[in-house]
């Protein structure tokens, strides 16, 4: 069986990004993470895709309670934003290692111009956030019939 592998330059990107990320926020983290980490930020995933009547976003917000989520379009400049709050329990704990990331976040967008913002809808469920952005009727794409007239149609006409 063969396999086919696809190159996805943007994954790596992303990758080398997010490795460097862990290897300067290593080098630049101190050992009192404690107060560090509760006001760090962080970046939810998003997976974006586009069809004939627009585009649809969905973002990770695992943790993220609905009425800490806001989402606003200035500009064609297309903003999620919020905030993970951390509970901790300290008492009778002591904790050896906190890895999930909690504080504010922020994703911004630019979409293209041919989107109609006044219509965009979101939805939020089990800690994943849609938004769907339907296209404006101009940038939707139009089926054109073309009429072909046979050969003997034409010399009939002259």
């Amino acid at each position: 069986m063969a396999y086919l592998a696809t190159r996805r330059p943007v994954n790596s990107l992303f990758n080398l990004h997010n490795q460097l990320g862990r290897v300067f926020g290593d080098l630049l983290s101190s050992n009192d993470s404690e107060s560090t980490e509760e006001n760090s930020s962080w970046i939810p995933t998003v997976d974006i895709s586009e069809n004939d009547s627009g585009f649809e976003i969905h973002a990770e917000l695992p943790g993220v309670a609905q009425e800490d989520v806001q989402v606003s379009v200035t500009d064609n400049l297309l903003t999620i934003k919020g905030e993970k709050n951390q509970k901790r329990e300290t008492e009778n704990k002591s904790y050896h290692r906190v890895e999930r990331r909690y504080g504010t976040f922020q994703r911004s967008f630019t979409l293209p111009r041919h989107v109609d913002t006044g219509n965009i809808k979101g939805d939020y469920k089990d800690g994943i956030l849609t938004l769907t952005i339907p296209k404006a009727e101009a940038a939707k794409p139009k089926e054109i019939q073309i009429g072909v007239q046979s050969a003997n149609e034409t010399a009939d006409e002259s």
